[in-house]
C-alpha cells in the first residue's frame, strides 16, 4: 500500500536506488575479494622482503651479539610493518638457543613443539633460505628465514605476521569505495530528482491543473509545452483536445440557444393560439347564449308585445274616461307604469341579444364624462356623493360611439350610487397612455361602497344576474355594457372586496376601426402563417 501511495517520482527513484544498492553491494563484495587478495599477496611480499633484509642486518652489523640492539630493530621492524605481531631470533653456536623475542611475555613461537610441520599448509617458498607456514586458524603466517654469514648458517629469523590487519585495510579501502558510490548514489537521485522536477513532474502538474481548469467548465486554459519529447507531446495533444472539445461546446451552445429561442418562439406562439381559442370559444359561447337569448328574446316580446299594448290601451282609455275615484285613478297609474318598466325590460332585453349599430366619431372623453356625471348630478347630491375628477389634461379624442359610451358610464355611475345609499365618494380617473405603445386610453370609475364578494365578483358581468332586490334591477345593465365596450375594441375589469369599495376599469383604443380591421385580417394572416 505504501508503494502504491508514491508517485511517479518516487517510484523511479526508489527503483534506481534498490537496482544501484544492489550493484553496489554485489560489486562491493566481489571488491573486497579481489582487493583482499590483492592485499594479501603484496603484504605477504612484503613481510619476506623485511625479514630478509633484517637477517641481513643481523650479518653486516653483527647484532647477535648485542641483544639490546638486536631488541630496537625488531621494535622498529614491527612499528613500520603493523602486520607483523611477534618476531624471534634463534642462534646456532655455539648452540640453538633463543636470542630475543618480542613476545611482551618472552615466549617465543615454539615451532619445535609442533609435532608435524607439514599440518601446516605451506603458501609459498620464496627462496631456499626462507620457507612460510600457515595457523591452521588462517589468521597468521609463520616466516622462518635462515641468516647465512658467508655461506654458513649462523642463525634464523622467525616473524609471525597477522592475517587479521589485511581484512582491516581491507575493509578501509572497500568502506571507502562504498562511501564513494554512495555519495555517487546521492549525486545521482538528485540528478534524477532534478530532472523529473524539471522534466516530468512540472509539466504532469501542469497539465493535472489544466484538466481541473476544463472539469470545471473553463476550457479556454491551455498547456504549457516546454519541450519536444513524449511530455511535450501529450501536453500539445492534450491542448488539441481542449480547442476541440472548446469548439464542439461552442457549436454545440450555440445549437442549444438556437433550438431553445426556437421552441421558445413555438411556445409564444402555441400560448397566442391557445389564447385566441380560448377568447374565440369565450366568443363562439357567447354568441350561442346571444342566439338563445335572442330567440328567447323574440319570443317574448311577440308573446308579451301583443297583450301589453291591449293592456296599455284599455289602461289609458279609463284613464281618459275616469274610473270615478281617486284611489281608482291611483290603481291605474301604477298598472301603467309597471306595464312601462315590462316594456322597457322587453328592450334592453331585445338590445342586449343583437350587435349595436355603432355611429363612431371623434370623442372627447373628459366632456362626454362630464356630462354624464351632470345628468346623474341630483341624485348623486340627494344621496350625498362626493364627486372626484382626475382626469389627464392631454388625453386625446377617441373614435367611439358617443350615445353608447355615456350608456356605460351612467349605467357604472347608477351601480357606484346604489353602492352608497348613505353617501361616499365617486372617483373618475382618466389615464393617458394606458399602456407602453400609447394607443390606450383608461377610464376608471371608483367608489367607496360595501364591495363585492369574490363569488358574485366572478358573475358580474352575466346577463340577468343581479344582486339587487327584486323589481329594482333586470341584471342585464353591466352585461350590455361590457358588449358596448367589447364592440369598441377594449376592455372592462373590475376590482373589488368586501369593505373596500368597487373600482371599474375601462381600456379603449384610441382608434376602434383599427381593430376592427386586424380582426377582419386575422383569418387570412392565420392561414397564411399555418403550416401546409
Amino acid at each position: 500500500m505504501t508503494l502504491r501511495r508514491l508517485g511517479l517520482q518516487g517510484k523511479v527513484i526508489l527503483i534506481i536506488a534498490v537496482a544501484v544498492i544492489s550493484v553496489v553491494a554485489v560489486s562491493t563484495y566481489i571488491a573486497m575479494l579481489l582487493t583482499r587478495q590483492l592485499v594479501e599477496e603484496d603484504t605477504y611480499r612484503k613481510a619476506l622482503a623485511q625479514a630478509r633484509s633484517i637477517a641481513q642486518q643481523l650479518v653486516d652489523e653483527q647484532a647477535l651479539a648485542n641483544p639490546p640492539t638486536l631488541m630496537r630493530a625488531l621494535r622498529q621492524m614491527e612499528h613500520d610493518f603493523p602486520s607483523i605481531t611477534q618476531a624471534d631470533v634463534y642462534a646456532h653456536f655455539p648452540t640453538h638457543r633463543l636470542v630475543v623475542t618480542t613476545h611482551p611475555g618472552g615466549r617465543n613461537l615454539e615451532l619445535d613443539n609442533v609435532p608435524d610441520i607439514q599440518k601446516y599448509n605451506e603458501y609459498q617458498q620464496a627462496s631456499p633460505d626462507q620457507i612460510t607456514i600457515e595457523t591452521p586458524d588462517g589468521n597468521y603466517w609463520i616466516m622462518g628465514t635462515t641468516v647465512m654469514d658467508n655461506g654458513r648458517s649462523i642463525a634464523c629469523l622467525n616473524l609471525k605476521v597477522s592475517k587479521l590487519h589485511l581484512s582491516i585495510i581491507t575493509q578501509r579501502l572497500v568502506f571507502r569505495n562504498l562511501l564513494v558510490m554512495l555519495a555517487g548514489l546521492g549525486f545521482l537521485i538528485l540528478v534524477i530528482h532534478i530532472f523529473f522536477l524539471r522534466s516530468i513532474r512540472g509539466p504532469v502538474k501542469e497539465m493535472i491543473r489544466v484538466m481541473d481548469s476544463a472539469e470545471g467548465e473553463s476550457l479556454q486554459v491551455r498547456a504549457r509545452v516546454r519541450t519536444h519529447d513524449e511530455i511535450g507531446q501529450l501536453a500539445e495533444r492534450l491542448n488539441r483536445m481542449l480547442a476541440r472539445i472548446e469548439n464542439f461546446n461552442s457549436e454545440l451552445g450555440r445549437k442549444v440557444r438556437d433550438a431553445t429561442a426556437e421552441l421558445a418562439h413555438r411556445n409564444e406562439e402555441l400560448k397566442h393560439i391557445n389564447a385566441e381559442l380560448f377568447e374565440t370559444q369565450k366568443t363562439l359561447a357567447r354568441s350561442e347564449r346571444l342566439a338563445i337569448a335572442g330567440q328567447l328574446a323574440a319570443g317574448l316580446a311577440h308573446e308579451i308585445g301583443t297583450p301589453l299594448n291591449s293592456i296599455s290601451g284599455h289602461v289609458q282609455l279609463l284613464a281618459r274616461q275616469g274610473v270615478g275615484s281617486e284611489s281608482g285613478a291611483r290603481r291605474l297609474e301604477i298598472i301603467e307604469r309597471q306595464i312601462d318598466s315590462i316594456v322597457r325590460t322587453v328592450k334592453q332585453l331585445l338590445s342586449w341579444t343583437r350587435e349595436f349599430d355603432l355611429r363612431l366619431e371623434a370623442v372627447n372623453l373628459p366632456h362626454l364624462l362630464e356630462d354624464s356625471l351632470t345628468l346623474s348630478s341630483l341624485a348623486l347630491q340627494h344621496r350625498k356623493i362626493n364627486v372626484v375628477m382626475d382626469w389627464a389634461a392631454d388625453c386625446p379624442p377617441v373614435v367611439a360611439d358617443p350615445g353608447y359610451l355615456q350608456q356605460v358610464f351612467l349605467n357604472l355611475i347608477n351601480n357606484s350610487m346604489d353602492a352608497m345609499p348613505s353617501g361616499g365618494t365617486l372617483t373618475t380617473r382618466i389615464r393617458f397612455p394606458a399602456s407602453e405603445k400609447g394607443r390606450d386610453v383608461s377610464i376608471e370609475v371608483e367608489d367607496t361602497g360595501a364591495g363585492i364578494a369574490q363569488e358574485t365578483l366572478r358573475r358580474i358581468f352575466e346577463p340577468m344576474f343581479t344582486t339587487k332586490r327584486l323589481g329594482t334591477g333586470a341584471g342585464l345593465g353591466l352585461a350590455i355594457s361590457e358588449q358596448i365596450v367589447r364592440q369598441h375594441r377594449g376592455s372592462i375589469g373590475v376590482e373589488s372586496s368586501r369593505g373596500q369599495g368597487t373600482k371599474f376599469t375601462i381600456v379603449l383604443p384610441l382608434d376602434c376601426r383599427e381593430g376592427a380591421e386586424a380582426a377582419a385580417e386575422a383569418p387570412r394572416d392565420s392561414k397564411i402563417g399555418s403550416p401546409a
